[in-house]
Order: structure tokens, then sequence, then C-alpha cells
């Protein structure tokens, strides 16, 4: 049986990095004060969206880190019937994932929540899209005649 299992080293980076990103996005989104025009409004919600994803992606590599010494347990866990066909682990770091591959081929998914993945790219898709409309609103009203 081949095993990829998720190194000790990248998850906690990986942790550190979503956690640290995740508090410094939520503290812009709300120490922004004064009077708050479109362009405003789209950055604090660009940013409290982009804390979300960063909290999404950090709970999937806790969800990763907390299963490193069991990937078999997660595998069985996760499809009891499926895992006598089970023969290879792949570990994804982005998304964070852990498939549990078969010899006749698929495979299922395992030990990461199944909502971490579609809530971190929404939340990413529209962050990426606020900040977009705040620099659009920002370039109209600097161009602007007052």
């Amino acid at each position: 049986m081949t095993t990829s299992y998720p190194s000790f080293l990248p998850l906690l980076i990986g942790i550190v990095v979503a956690a640290v990103t995740a508090f410094g996005l939520v503290g812009y989104g709300f120490s922004a004060t004064g009077r708050g025009g479109p362009a405003v409004v789209a950055r604090r919600g660009a940013a409290l969206t982009g804390a979300l994803a960063a909290i999404a992606y950090a709970w999937g590599l806790v969800s990763l880190f907390l299963d490193e010494s069991g990937t078999a347990q997660a595998c069985l866990d996760a499809n009891p019937s499926l895992y006598g066909q089970v023969n290879e682990y792949r570990v994804s770091y982005l998304p964070p994932a852990l498939d549990c591959r078969m010899s006749a081929g698929g495979s299922y998914a395992a030990a990461v929540p199944g909502f971490v993945t579609p809530v971190m790219t929404g939340c990413a898709v529209i962050a990426v899209t606020l900040v977009l409309i705040a620099v659009a609103e920002h370039r109209s009203t600097a161009t602007r005649p007052s």
C-alpha cells in the first residue's frame, strides 16, 4: 500500500500563516472607521470575507494535522465498506484534502470536512470581487471632479 502522509512542517506553517492572515484581515475589516463610501464598504467586506476563507483553509489544515498519524483510520472511518479496496492515500494542501484511492480506480475523501473547499473557494471569489469593486469605485471617485 502506497502512502503519502501529510507532513508536519507544511501543515504547521500553513495553519500559522492562515491564522495570522485571518487575524489581520479581521482587524483591518473592523478597524476602518470614518465615513463609509462604497469603496470603504467593499474593502471591509473583502477583508472579512478573505478572513473567512483563511479560517476555512486553517480548518482544513487542522483536520489534516489532527489526522496525521491515522491516515488509514481516517479512510476506514470515512467509508468502511470501501476501505478494503484502498491501496493509496494522497494528501493535498491546497485545497486541504485527504483522498483514499482504490485499486479499481476512483477515490473518496476523508479527514477534511466536505464544506471546507466550497466555503474557502466561495469566500475567496467574493473577496476578490469586492476588491475589484473597491478599486473601481476608488478610481471613479479619484478622477471625478469635485
